[in-house]
């Protein structure tokens, strides 16, 4: 049996290297760990084993082009090490053993195992196997024995020499892996744990004085517990559901034994994203320079899924308008759907508002949130941008970000520099109140504290989301068109220029990537309405608001739902056309008051027996014989 087993394993080594695009998995087994190669050699898709519909969802399939994949060949990572090396060289092996603890956490343990006391970026550099980043054998060996302890924190996961691989599933086949991996597989519910995903992802890291001496601990990034501090834990929502998305197909996950059929349900995608889709891009632009294992084809399917969590999971956008004293009113409201603040994790990152309006002839009268052609927000404040509740001026933009200071209370990009917050107003989780117990080391900084409409409503905290009013000079009986949207960024251009000069093979290889790659912000929502401004009454004004929902859900089949607001009485209009302008449904024709509408359309139904494909609605409102409002947008039929 054993020698079939070495037979079979051979050939499926040789034709996954043969087939392998980009640069082959590692196979090579230490102590404690196996590449990643070895883990696809079983738990590869071929059609049949691991494919779902058609789909290949193989493991190491969606992990190899994520960022977990790529922790220890993350070019802005090992920018990040050589610029704190750079700055403060006595400290380079504490600085390096510290960041390699979770970037290249089989180089690193095994080293620690082996009896070092610190690990390198040279030594990691040349191992194939600390090059496989966060791997299969990481995860899938981290003990519970800690979780949800301090002691858990900033890279201190258990792992043991005992070659015990934990799984999802009971009654695993232990043949197969002892014999192929010399792994012992055991069933664990603990895999489906936020406190797993916690032991890197809470990450506090140390400070130093003036003097260069370590100081103290500064909380770099803590989705975890900010997690902790949100209506989540109580409805069993953790980290994975979101970050792994589960399917209830029966999915069938080895190919060994060779009389294997090892259907398993639910399945985990071992997606592995957030919204990281300007760095994904950049290591799919040089997969030969970093010597990367994804193919471009990987990447993209990786990048695809990042796009979606931005738009689709991370937030809502709502705006709504009033009219006073000759100022239009624009309330920018902002929800957070996520379990952890946002922008999430390394305070590098950033999300803002771009705010335009326009007058009848499509000129700007106003406009906050611009940028240029590197990504830079135009009018940005010289140390950073507060945190605002009213906006009346063009150069004040609301900006969501962690802003650092070191002990002298100076604004710094330099984590080890990092002492404290002066600004953090990113947006937490809903259910976030300030009395948790976790509150003091999750807390929001700066002026945003003291906002009403931040995380709160009715003095109440935990609405995990925040209300802006711009308020813009504005003309009677001008109808203007408000444009919103919500921009984020991986990386703000200041913490490069902070280190593009310094010169360090790290450094210049990163800087030269990110010239090559613009760095303009990823649109994570956007939306618009009409507003028509007219006096009423003697010292009372109003804004004439109107507004057309995109439909949802969309995709749909073969009903879906429109929404649309009406805020000045008169005859309005909703009708659906193909994609040759024939008309093929009437939803709403007649007068309708001021109010908030929803409409079902179904694309079956009477007369109507649609075909799949691109479809518009268009809505429409008439008063005093004058048309105010008319918008189109688009719907897909998928049958």
């Amino acid at each position: 049996m054993k020698k079939q087993l070495t037979i079979f394993l051979f050939l499926l080594i040789s034709q996954t290297i043969l087939h392998a695009q980009g640069n082959p998995l590692p196979f090579g087994r230490t102590t404690l760990f196996a590449g990643s190669g070895l883990c696809e050699v079983c738990h590869t898709s071929d059609g049949t084993v691991l494919t779902v519909n058609g789909q290949d969802v193989s493991m190491v399939t969606y992990w190899r082009s994520t960022m977990m994949g790529n922790a220890s060949k993350d070019p802005f990572w090992r920018a990040v090490v050589a610029e704190e090396v750079h700055r403060f060289p006595t400290l380079q092996q504490t600085i390096e053993t510290t960041c390699t603890k979770c970037h290249a956490p089989m180089g690193y343990k095994e080293a620690i195992f082996n009896g070092q006391t610190n690990y390198s970026m040279a030594e990691m550099k040349a191992d194939p196997i600390a090059n496989d980043g966060v791997s299969c054998a990481v995860c899938h060996q981290i003990k519970p024995d800690n979780f949800g302890m301090v002691t858990s924190y900033s890279g201190h996961y258990q792992i043991d020499p005992d070659s015990i691989i934990y799984g999802p599933y009971p009654d695993p086949e232990l043949n197969a892996m002892t014999e192929m991996a010399a792994f012992l597989p055991v069933y664990s519910t603990h895999m489906n744990q936020s406190e797993l995903c916690a032991t890197c992802h809470t990450l506090f890291t140390p400070y130093l004085d003036n003097q260069g001496q370590i100081a103290g601990d500064f909380p770099e990034q803590t989705p975890y517990i900010e997690w902790k501090n949100s209506i989540y834990p109580a409805q069993n929502t953790q980290c994975q559901d979101c970050h792994m998305p589960m399917i209830t197909d029966s999915v069938d996950i080895a190919w060994i034994p060779q009389s294997h059929q090892v259907y398993r349900t639910p399945f985990w995608k071992h997606s592995f994203v957030g919204g990281n889709v300007y760095m994904l891009n950049m290591l799919k632009d040089n997969i030969s320079t970093l010597g990367l294992t994804a193919s471009s084809e990987n990447f993209d399917s990786t990048i695809a899924r990042a796009k979606e969590n931005l738009t689709e999971k991370a937030i809502d956008l709502f705006i709504t308008t009033t009219y006073e004293n000759d100022s239009l009113n624009v309330f920018v409201k902002i929800e957070n759907k996520t379990g952890h603040k946002i922008p999430s994790g390394i305070p590098f990152r950033r999300m803002w508002i771009h705010l335009k309006v326009t007058d009848p002839s499509n000129n700007i009268v106003y406009e906050s949130g611009k940028w240029d052609a590197q990504g830079e927000i135009t009018g940005l404040d010289v140390d950073y941008e507060p945190h605002y509740d009213l906006i009346n001026n063009e150069n004040q933009i609301q900006i969501y970000e962690g802003v650092m200071v070191d002990v002298d209370n100076a604004v710094t990009y330099t984590l080890l520099r990092a002492s404290s917050y002066i600004k953090d107003n990113r947006i937490p989780p809903k259910g976030f109140t300030t009395t948790h117990p976790s509150y003091d080391t999750t807390a929001i900084f700066g002026s945003a504290v003291f906002d009403p409409n931040f995380n709160k409503e009715n003095t109440a905290e935990g609405t995990g989301s925040d209300i802006v009013n711009y308020r813009i000079p504005a003309t009677n009986e001008t109808t203007y068109k408000v444009f919103a949207e919500v921009c984020f960024q991986t990386i703000k251009p200041r913490v490069v220029e902070q280190f593009a000069s310094i010169s360090e093979p790290d450094i210049t290889q990163f800087v030269g990537m990110y010239n090559a790659l613009p760095n303009i912000p990823f649109i994570m929502k956007s939306d618009s309405l009409s507003v028509f401004v007219t006096d009423v009454g003697d010292d009372v004004s109003t804004l004439k608001g109107f507004e057309l929902s995109q439909n949802y859900p969309n995709p749909f089949n073969p009903n879906t739902q429109i929404s649309y607001q009406i805020s000045v009485p008169g005859k309005v209009s909703l009708k659906v056309y193909d994609v040759l302008g024939n008309e093929v449904a009437t939803l709403v024709d007649g007068y309708k008051s001021v109010g908030r509408y929803e409409v079902n359309f179904s694309a079956t139904g009477g007369a109507l027996s649609l075909s799949s494909g691109l479809y518009f609605y268009k809505l429409e409102a008439t008063a005093n014989n004058k048309n105010i409002f008319r918008e189109v947008r688009k719907m897909i039929l998928l049958k």
